[in-house]
């Protein structure tokens, strides 16, 4: 047996350890497969699906529709992130402003990003009415 095959034997028996591990602990073995791994997918008991070999996180959606209201709202979760991200960062740079020019362009940014924020939260709380 090559190092290669030792190694590949080894992962397959890993995965398969993990497989049984989130069998034991009530995640549900699903049909669907992960297009990077080729392994079952599981759907934990919180509702989240993931592949016991990559660890990789799926949404499985059943039409064109929800793929892209998902999406959506995934992109807005990160933007929403991002935003935050950035208004630390302009946090920072308030602080250190020596004059008044400084302070204004910091003081903008931040108003900027809270309304990316504010929307951001606002149009995805609408969709979950929406759909609630």
């Amino acid at each position: 047996m090559f190092a290669s095959e030792r190694h590949s034997a080894r992962s397959e028996e890993e995965v398969v350890k993990k497989m049984a591990a989130l069998l034991k602990s009530g995640a549900a073995m699903l049909e669907q497969t992960c297009p990077t791994c080729n392994v079952p997918l599981f759907r934990l008991k919180t509702g989240e699906v993931v592949c016991p070999s990559c660890g990789q996180r799926y949404v499985i959606v059943s039409s064109d529709e929800e793929e892209l209201e998902v999406r959506g709202n995934l992109t807005l979760q990160e933007l929403e992130r991002v935003a935050i991200e950035k208004l630390a960062q302009v946090s920072l740079e308030l602080k250190a402003a020596r004059d008044y020019s400084e302070v204004s362009e910091a003081l903008d940014a931040a108003l900027n990003l809270l309304r990316v924020v504010d929307y951001a939260r606002r149009i995805r709380k609408g969709r979950e009415a929406s759909q609630g």
